[in-house]
């Protein structure tokens, strides 16, 4: 009885002891009393002597002592408490009996300390204690349990660095290392590595992982997965060797194959595995074990997962991948016009843009693949405007066509990842027209939700291959002065899906048209465009403010009653000019040879709302205010002496 208590007041240490049931120490080895409640730390561990003592009620002793009180048990069973957290053996060992598994690997423990092995290899006393790591001092070999259960384990020697295994009679098949840590059913990444010294290097820098104990291993890792599917994905970090790399590969055709998220990642980096990284440069293992859980949660997040806010806020997100600067993100776009009104021009024209990276209309581009589904046009109507639009310029490579392909309910997807798949340049794809690829309606489906169910389904293949996927699509007949967006065939769910929407809106004989663009990550801007047919192009003519303002300026200037104005205070520059509205429609008569249907009261009102403009032109007007209503037109002249504008009148003109 004796030698079981000083056997675990020997391998336990007071300051483990006390953590473990709680006491947090400072660094002077101080802390809360657990005995009696207490504001200021009176309770301290001596670990020269093994001891505690607290000054504040008086309570000292060994751990022993410390863990009877406790847990308010009596000393033998606090003594069976410490060996069992501990990993003490305090059962008599019978001389004629064979240890079991469990029985050598904890009189291994004991041992751990008479060899640096671990330590050299970077592992901390923390993932030592964690993983149960022993060391055979007859054998001269380190002891790694396959996880807390000590039922299996292998030995490596730490001179002859000879591998050794219990028999299969003796411990059954050899499992996964660390197979507790294989929770299938959290979020967290598993990394998967050969050696279980791998496995606790990953651990250590903040990962899951799991060793299949050698290449060969990956079958026991298929097969318990089979057992239960799990959320979380799988980081594939092999040897960086041939043997190694064809194990990864191989593991992710049959993670593939049982629809389980899986990636590969060197991890090591230039080392041959995740240890040797770990014993040159800590801090780059830890840096890719965070980057490969940040790469592994973002590819294979699903709508059911959540971030918090924290989180959010130190993520490294990347911005979207612009195809056309300020105008056209990544993700689902569409671009709506009247029937023949020269969409397919359009598009055509920003195809072959991004693919050589030159400016369409007049915003620049990122240049890359583009694939064209031209599915209302032959292939000679293509070759015909494409020679239009490039002149004599070479045709880009990275251009592709497709003039025939299936709906969206019938295999449009497939087809279309296998075509980004073959061409990884591919960021850009037009689908001339969205009629041409639409699915038919499920059974009892309102239009909205048909629109809204197959263009969720397209938004989520724009975000999942980083695409951008514009559809051209027809417009009402009727006009909506009000909203241009309205003017959409379809019901609102097309807009309401898409992140970018462009709309051309244009009478039949107009010679321009207006641009309206919105969307999520753009600012909704009006553009007044026309076509020319000189060079079979969309051309940027200015903002619509620009155009009104410059539209409203030449009815200005074009009007006759402006003109007459104008010309009557150049033959008059002194005196200027002064008379009714009817002498001044009798005037444009004789200076333009137009006769104005206005009225006098009307000619009134529009010399009112020029006269800011006649003012900015050097004209003054003045109104009388009684008797007939006269007004006098005289030019402004500018006073060199005081710098300010004054108008020449001789006197009162009321």
């Amino acid at each position: 009885m004796t030698d079981k208590f000083e056997k675990v007041k020997a391998e336990v240490k007071i300051a483990d002891v006390v953590e473990r049931f709680g006491v947090k120490l400072d660094r002077n080895d101080k802390g809360l009393c657990p005995f009696h409640h207490e504001k200021t730390p009176s309770f301290s561990v001596d670990r020269k002597n093994n001891i505690f003592t607290c000054f504040g009620c008086g309570e000292t002793g060994d751990v022993i002592t410390f863990v009877a009180k406790i847990k308010g048990v009596e000393p033998i069973e606090a003594v069976k408490i410490l060996a069992e957290e501990f990993r003490v053996d305090i059962e008599e060992k019978p001389t004629a009996r064979k240890l079991t598994i469990k029985e050598y690997i904890r009189r291994c423990l004991t041992d751990i300390e008479k060899t640096d092995y671990f330590t050299k290899r970077g592992l901390t006393k923390p993932t030592i204690r964690k993983f149960c790591l022993g060391y055979d001092e007859y054998r001269k070999a380190v002891v790694i349990p396959y996880s807390s259960k000590m039922e299996y384990y292998q030995t490596r020697g730490t001179e002859d660095k000879v591998f050794f295994k219990p028999r299969t009679e003796d411990a059954g098949e050899e499992p996964l290392f660390n197979i507790e840590g294989l929770k299938l059913r959290t979020r967290e990444p598993i990394f998967v590595v050969e050696s279980p010294i791998c496995a606790m290097s990953i651990y250590q820098c903040g990962g899951n992982a799991v060793s299949t104990c050698g290449t060969g291993g990956w079958r026991k890792l298929i097969a318990e997965v089979k057992k239960k599917k799990p959320n979380g994905a799988f980081i594939l970090c092999m040897d960086n060797d041939e043997p190694g790399k064809k194990a990864s590969q191989i593991l992710a055709e049959e993670f593939a194959a049982l629809g389980v998220n899986a990636m590969e990642y060197n991890i090591a980096g230039d080392k041959k595995d995740p240890n040797e990284l770990l014993m040159s440069d800590p801090k780059k293992l830890e840096a890719n074990v965070k980057e490969a859980k940040k790469i592994a949660l973002e590819k294979f997040a699903s709508s059911k997962d959540s971030f918090d806010a924290f989180w959010l806020q130190g993520a490294d997100i990347p911005p979207p991948l612009w195809i056309v600067n300020n105008v056209l993100p990544q993700g689902l776009a569409l671009l709506c016009a009247p029937s023949k009104a020269g969409k397919s021009w359009m598009v055509f024209d920003m195809a072959l843009a991004v693919a050589r990276g030159k400016n369409f209309l007049d915003f620049t581009t990122n240049k890359c693949g583009v694939l064209y589904y031209a599915l209302e046009d032959s292939k000679y109507r293509l070759k015909e405007r494409m020679m239009k639009l490039l002149k004599k310029d070479t045709a880009p490579s990275n251009l592709r066509f497709i003039t025939r392909t299936e709906t969206i309910d019938c295999g449009f997807f497939d087809l279309l990842k296998e075509e980004i798949k073959a061409h990884k340049d591919i960021k850009l794809v037009i689908v001339d027209t969205l009629q041409k690829v639409r699915g038919k309606a499920l059974s009892n489906e309102t239009l909205y939700g048909g629109e809204y169910r197959e263009m969720g389904e397209v938004k989520e293949l724009c975000d999942d291959l980083g695409i951008c996927l514009m559809f051209v699509h027809h417009t009402r007949k009727q006009l909506d002065e009000n909203d241009v967006f309205n003017m959409i065939s379809g019901s609102t769910a097309l807009m309401g899906a898409a992140d970018t929407i462009i709309v051309i809106s244009k009478k039949r004989k107009d010679e321009y048209a207006t641009l309206t663009m919105t969307g999520r990550d753009i600012k909704q801007d009006d553009l007044v465009i026309s076509f020319d047919e000189m060079e079979w192009r969309w051309q940027i003519k200015g903002t619509a403010e620009e155009m009104a303002a410059k539209k409203e300026r030449q009815e200005y200037e074009q009007n006759p009653i402006v003109i007459t104005i104008k010309e009557l205070v150049k033959r008059n520059p002194l005196t200027g000019w002064k008379g009714s509205a009817n002498d001044l429609l009798k005037a444009v008569f004789d200076i333009t040879g137009k006769q104005v249907p206005d009225s006098p009261t009307a000619v009134g009102r529009l010399i009112s709302n020029y006269e800011y403009k006649l003012h900015c032109d050097g004209i003054d007007h003045k109104a009388s205010k009684s008797g007939t209503r006269a007004h006098t037109f005289k030019r402004i002249i500018k006073d060199m002496n005081f710098g300010y504008q004054r108008t020449m009148y001789d006197g009162d003109d009321d």
